[in-house]
């Protein structure tokens, strides 16, 4: 073991404690902390640790994985960079581990971790050497018992074997059943051998690039012929339908009868495809049945649906909307519902024989996806994985077409990955069921697609790059702010001197200043934040807390560090929240934690609510069911916020208590109010040109203020309009890269 100042590094197990204390810490960080220990003092190159850390033939972004694993170790030994403890940055060079580093306990049991320092594959075979039997050598004993032969004497005694040839026939029996013992013996031993030794955990290996373009909406799942992939491009103000061959090459567009186009499925026989039109994309939209050659599609009854898949005999889909999971005939008769459950059922995929339908089940109330399975006829519902997870994080379930192996995403981790489930298990060799981790790429994983052939996995990897810039609205000229942070939900502080986000590298909440200066973090005790925002007096900073299996909930810190206070009450969700023009409260988007049913007239998604900071007191909003991302005038005069569809801005006049829309569009960003309160600032991200928008509140009149078609033309995949600095210049995130599908090829024993 290795110790230094309160923290000891356990080789064998392979975990940081504290006074005692098991720190989480994941595999990749804990590798650096060994590897700069075991030089203390000395100058470790960013070379070094991507050579130990990635073999050659890895493909990922080692730069962002180094830099991702050398903040975690900072995060989890409380050190930062510009004031090292223990962790010294080399700027351009590499890293310098700074403090006294004792080895404490026994060697022999110090080098599991350290072997494990070197790149994939240069690990030490520890493979068991069983020696095989020996049959004992001695002489079969010549003296045989002599005894009286009877029976009737006769003239061809002659012809009897003589005592020689009894001899010899005594002898050869005995050998041959020697031999056979000892060859029954071996296949005992082989056959215990070989049912002690279990199949092979399955992998991936050779993963390759399928397409090219960083556009690609990985929030959609693709589909495939066995030939080619189909999957939805961003293009501007719409989604283009897309084919790419499956191991790669130039893609193409798809013409396809309606705009918005996409593929949940293709009928194993290759003759239709299952695809729909939807207006913003995660909104149920109508299913249709289009011909693979071709031609007029028809419309599948009244069916709507979030996502569907055929039968593998094609004859029937299975669906979802709202809370209930069903099944129809593919003509859309017969309609039958499987279940309803208390939580919204997504993706659900049939097995190839069609013996069960799996499907997730996401709780966001929890923030938790389970994936379940039901049989065509709405029984034997259960868990898939029961034990697994206290909190699941289980999504895009696929199976191989053979049906030996289910492919899963878990998304509990920073980066999702890839696992597998054996489902057909031999009898004459122990093969344990798994899950077994696939892929665990720096960019992500997720929505996998598995070949026809079954030889390969698809799956979209994420290799997200976004620069948070300034926008001269008299040149159109971008500046860039904050280029080291990598910040995300950004805010803008009153005043204009302070900025708070959440980090993309730490998932934490940070203040600075707008030059990165007097950078400071906020403890968030276990749990994610989102959505930061300062009081009017900077002393105070309001978000939205996610806590694993917890409801979200807002909460308030002290800008200068401190404890955490939660806000509002604990029966119910509470989100975004924004501060009153004084301080003394905040109107946040309020749902009921045990809501168990679809947003509808009669039971709405979610309504806004005023929290008083002193009272605790919470009074909804009239009026304000379905909307969401609430912010309050700086004046106090008006709330603007989001329908819940992203297609209207609505204005709460909290004199009058009247609401009044402001604007329309295909799908609006969250509003932003200017210094005065005068104007209101929105963005259409699916117009063309993604246009940004200030609205005039004294007499309704809209100018544009912005449009990003040059930029949107040139490489950037999104214009995010994220804030306004008090004179009013607009804070843009510029997307790049965000996600391509890529491929590997699988091996499954």
């Amino acid at each position: 073991m290795l110790k230094f100042g309160p923290y000891v590094v356990d080789l064998a197990a392979g975990e940081l404690q504290k006074n005692g204390s098991r720190i989480r810490l994941q595999e990749k960080p804990l590798r650096v902390l060994v590897l700069l220990a075991e030089r203390q003092g000395q100058l470790v190159t960013r070379e070094e640790l991507k050579n130990r850390l990635w073999p050659e033939e890895t493909f990922v972004d080692f730069e962002a994985g180094l830099n991702t694993a050398v903040s975690k170790l900072r995060d989890a030994l409380s050190d930062r960079a510009d004031k090292p403890r223990y962790i010294e940055t080399i700027p351009r060079r590499g890293y310098r581990f700074l403090t006294p580093v004792e080895i404490v306990g026994s060697s022999r049991n110090s080098t599991g971790l350290l072997a494990s320092s070197a790149p994939p594959g240069e690990f030490p075979s520890a493979a068991e050497t069983i020696p095989a039997p020996v049959a004992p050598s001695r002489p079969v004993d010549e003296t045989l018992a002599s005894e009286s032969l009877t029976g009737r004497p006769s003239v061809e005694a002659s012809k009897q074997p003589s005592m020689e040839d009894q001899i010899a026939r005594i002898r050869s029996t005995h050998s041959l059943w020697i031999r056979a013992t000892i060859a029954v013996a071996a296949l005992i031993l082989l056959f215990t051998v070989w049912w002690l030794t279990p199949l092979p955990d399955p992998h991936v290996t050779d993963i390759f690039r399928v397409t090219q373009s960083g556009r690609l909406d990985y929030l959609v799942r693709p589909a495939t012929d066995g030939v080619r992939i189909f999957y939805v491009q961003r293009a501007g103000d719409h989604y283009d339908l897309m084919q790419a061959p499956v191991n790669g090459g130039e893609a193409q567009k798809i013409d396809p009868p309606f705009p918005n186009t996409l593929v949940w499925d293709v009928s194993r026989d290759r003759s239709r495809y299952l695809i729909t039109s939807f207006a913003r994309r995660g909104e149920p939209a109508p299913l249709w049945s289009w011909p693979t050659t071709g031609g007029i599609p028809v419309k599948i009854g009244d069916i709507v649906s979030g996502s569907a898949a055929f039968s593998p005999d094609g004859r029937q889909i299975a669906y979802h909307i709202g809370n209930d999971l069903l099944i129809a005939q593919v003509d859309g008769s017969r309609v039958r519902k499987l279940a309803s459950f208390p939580a919204q059922p997504d993706s659900p995929v049939w097995s190839p024989d069609g013996s069960s339908i799996r499907f997730v089940l996401i709780d966001p109330q929890r923030n938790t996806s389970s994936i379940w399975e039901i049989s065509p006829d709405g029984r034997n519902l259960h868990r898939v994985l029961p034990d697994w997870q206290g909190l699941p994080k289980q999504y895009c379930p696929t199976w191989t077409p053979d049906g030996r192996y289910f492919i899963f995403v878990d998304g509990s981790q920073s980066v999702s990955r890839l696992y597998t489930l054996r489902e057909k298990q031999d009898w004459w060799r122990r093969s344990p069921r798994g899950p077994f981790l696939l892929a665990a790429e720096t960019t992500g994983s997720w929505s996998p697609l598995v070949g026809l052939d079954g030889r390969s996995v698809y799956f979209y990897g994420t290799n997200f790059q976004s620069d948070l810039a300034t926008l001269d609205l008299s040149t159109q000229h971008f500046s860039g702010v904050l280029r080291e942070q990598r910040s995300a939900m950004l805010s803008v502080s009153r005043d204009g001197q302070w900025v708070t986000y959440i980090s993309r590298v730490s998932r934490g909440i940070w203040a600075s200043h707008f030059d990165g200066s007097a950078a400071r973090q906020i403890e968030l005790e276990n749990m994610e934040g989102a959505f930061p925002r300062f009081s009017p007096d900077n002393k105070l900073i309001a978000f939205t807390g996610l806590r694993p299996g917890m409801p979200d909930a807002v909460y308030i810190a002290p800008s200068s560090g401190g404890a955490l206070r939660s806000v509002g009450q604990n029966s119910d969700r509470t989100s975004d929240p924004d501060w009153s023009p004084d301080g003394s409260r905040l109107v946040v988007d309020r749902s009921a934690a045990d809501r168990s049913v679809a947003a509808s007239p009669q039971q709405p998604g979610s309504t806004l609510a005023v929290l008083d900071l002193a009272t605790s007191a919470v009074t909804d909003l009239p009026g304000s069911e379905n909307l969401r991302m609430p912010r309050w005038s700086p004046d106090g005069r008006h709330i603007a916020a989001l329908s819940d569809t992203r297609t209207e801005i609505r204005m709460f006049d909290t004199a009058s208590h009247r609401w009044s829309t402001l604007a329309q569009g295909k799908s609006l960003g969250f509003p932003v109010w200017s210094a005065d309160g005068a104007s209101l600032y929105y963005q259409d991200v699916l117009a063309p040109g993604e246009p940004l928008y200030r609205l005039q509140i004294a007499n309704g009149s809209r100018t544009l203020v912005a449009s990003f078609q040059s930029a949107l033309d040139n490489g950037i995949s999104r214009c995010v309009f994220v804030a306004l600095t008090p004179e009013g210049i607009p804070l843009i995130a510029q997307d790049r890269n965000h996600s391509d599908i890529y491929g590997a090829r699988l091996l499954l024993p």
